[in-house]
Parts: C-alpha cells; sequence; structure tokens
C-alpha cells in the first residue's frame, strides 16, 4: 500500500490547522464557546474527530471553556411524550440519567460522546436537554441546570449569553443552532406549545421519575415558512452584517456572539408572533382515515397544491396538481389515504410497492391549522398497513435536509435516517 503525506493528500487536517483557523474566524483564547461541528464536512482529520476539539481547547487556552448539546441517548421523551401517568411496567425498567455514564445522542454527530468522556469535562443535570462543557466556566456553566424549562432561565444557554460567549458552527447546518431555543422560551408571545414528558433520575442507588414541562423544541411557534425557522432567523441575521464568516478545514464555519443573535433572535420571533392567535383549531369530531376515490379529487388537488407551495416557498400551478392528483387517484401501484373529519378533508399520504419487499410512503400531508392532532400518525398506520398486507417489509420515505420540522414528526412515528443522496447542480 502506497504511502500519503500531509503535502501531497488534500483534505488532511491537522489539529494545529484547526487552532490557526478558528483562531482567524475569531474565536480567541479564554472565550467561552458553544459548538455546532459536522465533522465530515471538515476533511480528513488527522488523528481522529477528538482533534477538532483539542484544536479549539488550543485556542481557547486555560481561561476558556467549550460547551456542546449532548442530549441523552436513552431518553424517555418520545415514549411519554404527554403520558399523564406512566406505565408500571415501563418505569420498573428503564436505566435512569446519570450525567456521569448515560451516553450522548449518537445522532447529534461523534463529537458529542468525544467531548462527554474528556477528562475534566462537567455535565448538567437535565436527562433530555443535556449540556457538557470542559475549561474554566464548565462547572458554572452545567450547574444547577433546571429540570422545568431547560432552556430558559437559568439553563447553561441563559449562562453562555451571560458570559457573552459565542457560537461556532463548524460546518454544521445554519438550523442547528440550539441557542434559539433560548430566544423562544424568553420571548414574550402567546400560544407557545407546552409539552409534557417523563424522565428518570439516578437518586442516591434509587431511580425516581420526573415530569418534565417545557415549550415544545420541534416546533412551539406556529411557523409555516418554507425553511427551518431557525435557519430563517440565523440567515437574516447573517444578512444584516452580523458574525463571522470562514472554513476551517474544508468546512464553511459560522461565528456569533451569543448573546446579541439571542436578542436578535427574540426580537424577531415576537415581531412575527406577538399578538398573533393559534392557527390549531379545537377536533370536536372524529378523524376517519380511508382510502381516497374519484370522488376526492378536488380535495387531493387542494392538498397537493398546499404541499408544493410549503415545500417551494412559491405559488404552485392548481392545473399541474390536478393532474397529478389524477395520476395518484388512478395508478394501480399506488393508494391515496385522506383523512377527514367533520366532512373536511385535511390531510393525505400515498403509498406505494417499490420492490417485492419494500414499501415507500410520499405526499405526507396535513392542514396546518390541524396538525399536533396525531392525523400523521394515524395516515401512517393506514399507509404501512396497506404495504404489509403487499408483502414489504420495510418502508422509506424521503425528506429534504433542509426541513428539521418534517425530519422530527417522523422520528417520533419510529423513522430512522439512513443514507441521503448527494448531489449538485449539473
Amino acid at each position: 500500500m502506497g504511502r500519503c503525506s500531509g503535502s501531497r493528500a488534500p483534505g488532511l487536517v491537522t489539529r494545529q490547522q484547526i487552532a490557526v483557523e478558528a483562531n482567524q474566524l475569531g474565536v480567541a483564547p479564554g472565550d467561552t464557546v458553544m459548538l455546532h461541528a459536522a465533522v465530515g464536512s471538515i476533511g480528513w482529520i488527522v488523528g481522529g474527530p477528538d482533534q477538532v476539539l483539542y484544536g479549539l481547547l488550543d485556542v481557547l487556552g486555560e481561561r476558556g471553556t467549550l460547551l456542546m448539546y449532548v442530549g441523552w441517548d436513552g431518553s424517555a421523551y418520545d415514549v411519554t411524550l404527554g403520558m399523564p401517568e406512566l406505565p408500571p411496567a415501563l418505569a420498573m425498567v428503564w436505566p435512569p440519567y446519570d450525567p456521569k455514564t448515560s451516553r450522548a445522542v449518537r445522532e447529534w454527530g461523534v463529537l458529542a460522546e468525544y467531548i462527554r468522556t474528556m477528562p475534566g469535562a462537567k455535565r448538567s443535570a437535565h436527562p433530555d436537554s443535556s449540556f457538557v462543557a470542559i475549561g474554566s466556566n464548565a462547572e458554572e456553566l452545567t450547574a444547577e441546570h433546571p429540570l422545568q424549562y431547560g432552556m430558559g432561565q437559568g439553563s447553561p444557554l441563559a449562562k453562555l449569553c451571560e458570559k457573552k460567549g459565542k457560537v461556532l458552527l463548524l460546518g454544521s447546518p445554519l438550523a442547528n443552532v440550539t441557542l434559539l431555543h433560548h430566544a423562544e422560551h424568553l420571548a414574550d408571545v402567546a400560544n407557545k406549545e407546552i409539552v409534557t414528558y417523563w424522565e428518570p433520575l439516578l437518586n442516591g442507588e434509587d431511580r425516581e421519575w420526573v415530569r418534565i414541562e417545557e415549550f415544545s423544541t420541534e416546533g412551539c411557534l406556529p411557523w409555516r415558512g418554507a425553511t427551518d425557522m431557525f435557519e430563517a432567523i440565523v440567515r437574516e441575521y447573517i444578512q444584516e452584517g452580523r458574525g463571522s464568516l470562514g472554513r476551517i478545514g474544508a468546512a464553511t464555519s459560522y461565528l456569533f456572539e451569543a448573546d446579541a443573535l439571542n436578542h436578535f433572535a427574540i426580537q424577531w420571533i415576537e415581531d412575527r408572533f406577538a399578538g398573533v392567535e393559534p392557527v390549531d383549531v379545537a377536533i370536536d369530531a372524529p378523524i376517519t382515515v380511508r382510502l381516497a376515490g374519484g370522488v376526492d379529487h378536488r380535495a387531493v388537488t387542494a392538498l397537493l397544491t398546499s404541499l408544493e407551495e410549503e415545500l417551494a416557498g412559491s405559488p404552485h400551478p392548481e392545473s399541474k396538481a390536478s393532474s397529478h392528483a389524477d395520476e395518484l387517484l388512478e395508478a394501480e401501484n399506488h393508494s391515496v389515504f385522506v383523512a377527514e373529519t367533520d366532512g373536511d378533508v385535511v390531510g393525505m399520504i400515498t403509498a406505494s410497492v417499490l420492490s417485492p419487499k419494500r414499501g415507500g410512503i410520499d405526499h405526507a400531508y396535513v392542514v396546518p391549522e390541524y396538525r399536533r392532532h396525531g392525523i400523521l400518525r394515524e395516515l401512517e398506520i393506514e399507509a404501512s398497513t396497506v404495504l404489509r398486507e403487499r408483502g414489504c417489509r420495510d418502508v422509506e420515505l424521503h425528506v429534504g435536509a433542509e426541513n428539521a420540522a418534517a425530519r422530527e414528526a417522523w422520528k417520533s412515528l419510529g423513522y430512522r435516517l439512513t443514507v441521503e443522496f448527494m448531489e449538485r447542480p449539473l
């Protein structure tokens, strides 16, 4: 096997290079920095992914601090969400959250578990909104993390702002700025969605279940924009000439002043949502999901039009949607299901057999004011049932990389991210 050298192998990134380029971006000794990183976008990191953390700590020095949002891979959030009481059998078997040993969320990137296990790392006591810090302010940032409304006052995010810290996006999408959950908590607007769930905490050698309440981190405000709300906020912030842009390795990277971005986001949210009435409606009549037919052509056309306009952020020709509705309703390999309540069709989904043992789900859409009532789940159950009856053992669907809200919704229904497409313009 041939050998490669750093001088002849483009894409190799060293700890020293990360330190230099982070410093050029604006990371300075003594800073407190919250990191979001997509390691794969940086390049081939010499020595392994942990060298990213060590490179940043080299810049921050003894007086600096590095902070990350790591969560808990064993969180009971998805299972206990909305439960008024815990099933005794579940309560007895679920392992408790231990800040010292509980794993970080794997889907949030490899660095979360690396920083959690670094010597001297400190972790907050919140089981779901768990943060890890290392450096001179680590203990202060992570101490006394409130269990209720854990992204609000007293949270590591609040302390990051108080210390005039910074947020570093190292190849990470703009939608991933966790700090904006703090802005959601602080913004003075009505009708934020509140969720409750249960988490098991380690109390000595015992397990203690705690009911936690917070503003939903999966969309507490009725945002209907074409892109993720956090991305829209950060893009507008950048367009005003705020923040620093550069490269660390091959990764496009941004550095923001945490307190300034937080105040901007609070004002942005209040400007758009203050005084806005809730868009959700109470559903008094039962929800019925049924197979669609020709009589539903007009309703399916309207839903397809709204779906395409929401995805594209621009008007979609009704004639094109009408032709598409004809194709779906008449195709032998497609089953179209609609959700109906009190005579109104308020959602749809399609199911198709892609191969002898694999099915596909597409055109999933619920009218905005009827969301958060479990309609998507009911549609998915019917689509999955017909695919199982046709011999399918797996089902796939495609969600745009920028549609974080949809990804979270499908994850809550048991779907997981597999291989994504790579693409480029021609």
